[in-house]
């Protein structure tokens, strides 16, 4: 067991209280919400520190995007086993997957996951989070209306791409709070731009390896925070890393650090508040209701026969929205796959 429980547990256990309680919600509890500011300033720029009342500021910001992280680890439907058994019985599962052969491929072959059942072999099962791009197509297709066979009928064709997996842990509160702990992150991420585009405009080299400094901080934060979830290339926003990286260095090769000015640093606080306290606005999160058919048609009529989904769909920033689903993957699952690769490795050496 974690004796030292992240911010994310803390709160549940301290929500859990309140609500058993049934009185009125007192204010965020003091050691928790410390915890949550002393990330954010170490995420942004630990010199906040040497501001009087630096905490105390950021306080009401960061209790807010606190409670929102909290409830979106909640928000997120229960975890789908996802196996040859629950092939035949979920839904989700048979929409995501066409056949169980394209499951195990898709599990079996993802190294992270493999990795981490080497690293935990007494663990039965991972619970990993799995995220797609959710699409409609329009499309003419036939309908049975009755015993009447239609044709040309218009159709709505639910599609899923971009499938990853991220965050694999050994139990289902460890991957809520690996979700909790990404969005807090990317949310770090954006008020350090917001404080980038707020000061870009001062003067003077030394002004200006700040500016650089921040805006590196700001991407390795978000960086951190999506790439697990997205699919999409990284590749250009490493190249932007590395370009920082170099102009950094070349700045702090002509000109010795000095400390920031105590209005500037001010300016830091405003702008992470400005962040923090709209942390809705920039991780935004929908449950989409759909009714689709075996042929992944959406079904609008309640008298057709189709299977009822529930998604959990997020979007972060200015991205595409992405479906997020809570996986249990049994160990079972993965040795199955690996007998089946060593079986047709064995038959083609015969």
């Amino acid at each position: 067991m974690n004796p030292h429980p992240t911010f994310g547990a803390r709160a549940r256990a301290w929500l859990a209280r309140l609500t058993g309680s049934g009185r009125s919600a007192p204010r965020c509890d003091p050691a928790l919400l410390r915890q949550a500011i002393e990330q954010v300033v170490d995420g942004v720029d630990p010199r906040l520190r040497a501001l009087p009342g630096y905490a105390r500021k950021l306080a009401p910001a960061v209790e807010h995007t606190l409670g929102y992280f909290i409830e979106c680890g909640e928000w997120l439907a229960a975890p789908v086993e996802f196996s040859a058994r629950a092939w035949d019985s979920e839904p989700l599962v048979r929409t995501l997957f066409a056949t169980v052969a394209d499951l195990h491929r898709f599990f079996g072959h993802d190294q992270g996951l493999r990795n981490f059942f080497h690293d935990h072999p007494l663990v039965d099962a991972a619970y990993v989070g799995l995220g797609v791009t959710r699409h409609a197509q329009q499309r003419l297709g036939v309908s049975l209306s009755g015993e009447v066979l239609q044709r040309e009928v218009p159709q709505t064709v639910i599609g899923f791409s971009d499938y990853r997996l991220f965050g694999a842990c050994d139990s289902e509160a460890g991957l809520r709070r690996h979700i909790e702990q990404r969005g807090f992150g990317f949310l770090i991420g954006e008020a350090l731009e917001r404080i980038v585009e707020q000061h870009a405009g001062g003067d003077g080299e030394r002004h200006e390896q700040q500016m650089l400094e921040l805006r590196l901080r700001a991407l390795l934060q978000k960086r951190r925070a999506v790439d697990a979830l997205y699919y999409e290339s990284q590749a250009a926003l490493d190249d932007e890393i590395a370009a920082l990286r170099t102009r950094l260095m070349h700045a702090q090769e002509a000109r010795a650090a000095r400390r920031p000015g105590g209005a500037r640093l001010e300016g830091y606080i405003d702008a992470i508040a400005a962040v923090l306290s709209e942390a809705e606005r920039y991780v935004k999160r929908e449950t989409v209701r759909l009714r689709i058919n075996r042929m992944n048609v959406l079904v609008e009529s309640p008298d057709e026969p189709a299977d009822e989904l529930l998604l959990s769909e997020v979007t972060i920033g200015s991205r595409p929205p992405r479906v997020v689903v809570l996986v249990r993957y049994p160990r079972a699952e993965l040795r199955d796959e690996r007998m089946r690769l060593d079986a047709a490795r064995d038959s083609l050496r015969r």
